[in-house]
């Protein structure tokens, strides 16, 4: 089970361990005491300046959705900031209006990277990808198969609407794959109209 730093404020008031939280549970060794008291004058010295404490939560919440829509969950976001799984889903409902500064700019720093093979991301690119691939001749049938389908007569069973990250993983890979020829010709032939205009502008200016 993962534990809480001590001198913590979160250790003070939930304990060292995570799990339900249970303010009977705290710690209350000397470091943790300290840091409950550090935290405690540091909040009434803002409070007396006038400052906020609490923060708008809408700009947390909206990253969220923007990160689940990236196939980050919340379980990923609350395990790379460190904070409460209960806390991240809250923000994420609006459940929770208002916030600690730190924790909004926790959730803020937490990017794409952290995308989990089972969220569920946009279906547009992927269907791009798909869409691009009929074009140029290949079937339903075989890209179902270079997919992995087993069945007798493989069909594409990918939503309009949203994929998961590995499907949308996978279809990538099977773009690159059989794509690879036409990319190649693609750039050869760009590059060649690239070397055409720059001579052509090479020569314009000895011309002149």
């Amino acid at each position: 089970m993962r534990q809480r730093d001590h001198g913590t404020i979160a250790c003070y008031r939930w304990g060292i361990d995570y799990g339900p939280q249970d303010w009977r549970k705290g710690c209350r060794c000397q470091a943790c005491r300290t840091a409950a008291n550090v935290y405690n004058i540091q909040l009434q010295r803002r409070r007396d300046r006038g400052e906020e404490t609490l923060r708008d939560c809408s700009d947390a919440r909206e990253h969220l959705l923007w990160l689940r829509s990236k196939g980050v969950g919340l379980r990923a976001v609350a395990a790379a900031t460190g904070i409460a799984r209960h806390t991240v889903w809250k923000i994420a409902r609006g459940q929770t209006r208002r916030s600690k500064h730190d924790t909004i700019e926790r959730i803020l720093a937490v990017g794409t990277h952290l995308r989990m093979p089972g969220g569920f991301v946009d279906a547009e690119p992927t269907w791009r990808l798909i869409d691009e691939m009929l074009a140029e001749g290949f079937t339903k049938e075989r890209i179902a198969t270079e997919l992995g389908s087993t069945a007798k007569r493989p069909a594409l069973q990918i939503s309009r609407d949203q994929v998961m990250q590995k499907t949308a993983d996978n279809v990538r890979e099977v773009y690159d794959r059989l794509m690879a020829p036409t990319l190649t010709a693609r750039a050869m032939v760009a590059e060649r109209k690239a070397r055409n205009r720059r001579n052509a502008a090479e020569r314009l200016k000895e011309a002149v």
